[in-house]
């Protein structure tokens, strides 16, 4: 199972565990052999540099968006990973001056962890809003499909259907750019199959629809029928769409089997 849960997560973060693994090793190095520490100046700075950046990115973000929740959820990131980065530059500064200071070991670990930690914090607070964006027009598309009901002309008709496509097709496009982001391959499935399916439905809706609307118009016989079929229809449809949004908030984020990784690295590098 994949440890991040998409592709833009795992990309911002390798490279930030990459340059914590470091730090770990050195760490590591110094507990095991008593070495001292070499100058972490430039290493530290490099994350902190990373880190800064994504701090000030994520800071124009909140200015800007709408979403509440993304409003609220973000300064504590940013809090929690700055404190991290300060701890980190004081360790190396500490260690500057005394390369077995225990403190500044101390520091350098606390360090490391919190910007692991609150990096992630921050993308996945900027994931779930994003996700929070497709949740919003699925759900506009399911209220849209229980107006199906008062549809009783062609007209009528017409008009849903000019209505209901846009929205349609911005959901498909929406649905397919999330599944190509997600690392698990079971999401991606699902996200695919629930949306193929109600693409495939949707001609199945109009034509009930329709169907319903002519035998009401014409007054014969298999109104009922055409009723059921119509409802049925957007039930499967729905029941898709609702399963779709459950699909959207599944995680394979484990931030303690990423930390696990980030020590196995070092320790791998450390034993060789």
């Amino acid at each position: 199972m994949p440890v991040f849960h998409t592709k833009t997560i795992e990309s911002i973060l390798e490279p930030v565990a990459q340059q914590i693994s470091h730090l770990v090793i050195m760490h590591e190095e110094g507990e095991v052999d008593g070495k001292a520490i070499p100058d972490l100046t430039a290493p530290v700075a490099a994350v902190q540099a990373a880190v800064s950046n994504l701090v000030r990115v994520g800071k124009e973000t909140v200015q800007t968006t709408e979403d509440a929740i993304m409003r609220r959820d973000m300064p504590p990131a940013f809090i929690k990973v700055e404190t991290a980065c300060t701890k980190l530059v004081q360790a190396a500064q500490m260690l500057k001056s005394d390369p077995y200071s225990v403190q500044a070991r101390d520091y350098l670990i606390d360090g490391s962890r919190g910007i692991l930690s609150g990096t992630s914090d921050l993308l996945l607070t900027f994931d779930e809003a994003e996700v929070r964006k497709i949740i919003r027009v699925c759900k506009g598309i399911l209220e849209y499909l229980t107006v199906a009901e008062v549809v009783e002309s062609m007209e009528d008709l017409i008009t849903y259907t000019k209505n209901l496509g846009p929205g349609m097709t911005k959901m498909a496009k929406m649905i397919d750019e999330r599944q190509q982001e997600l690392t698990h391959q079971e999401h991606r499935v699902m996200l695919v199959n629930s949306m193929n399916t109600v693409k495939e439905l949707l001609p199945v809706l109009i034509s009930g629809i329709k169907i319903f609307v002519t035998t009401r118009t014409s007054q014969g016989k298999g109104v009922e029928e055409a009723l059921k079929n119509r409802n049925f229809t957007v039930e499967k449809m729905s029941a898709e769409i609702n399963e779709i949004i459950r699909v959207l908030q599944l995680t394979s984020w484990d931030e303690d089997a990423w930390a696990s990784k980030v020590c196995e690295r070092a320790k791998v590098t450390v034993s060789s």
